[in-house]
């Protein structure tokens, strides 16, 4: 199983998150904005980080994940967030980072395991 780190500025998406990944067997970790996860990936070394895209009034998630893949090329890094747009899709496309409509939980569970 993997060692993982979620954040998302909202509690409840975020205990949501924590507890399905959970009972999938992981070790999950959880912030609840991109400098508390940060915190997390330099002190844990997770596998997988996973980022809502906002979460004010800090810094997006895909500036943290493009600083994280940047410093950590094999760093699997998944934003999965309510807010959609082509751009942003294209962006993260660009960096290697997977952008999940938040709400399916089966997919982000996919996204955690895939490589």
């Amino acid at each position: 199983m993997a060692r993982i780190v979620v954040a998302d500025n909202d509690p409840d998406a975020l205990d949501l998150a924590l507890t399905d990944l959970r009972l999938e067997g992981h070790e999950v970790h959880g912030a609840s904005d991109a400098a508390g996860a940060e915190a997390l990936v330099l002190t844990l070394f997770p596998d997988v980080v996973v980022l809502d895209y906002r979460m004010p009034p800090g810094e997006s998630g895909l500036d943290l994940a493009e600083r994280l893949v940047t410093d950590d090329a094999d760093l699997r890094v998944v934003i999965y967030s309510n807010y959609q747009s082509v751009e942003l899709s294209r962006r993260a496309a660009a960096i290697g980072v997977r952008f999940l409509a938040k709400g399916n939980l089966r997919t982000l569970r996919a996204a955690v395991l895939a490589r």
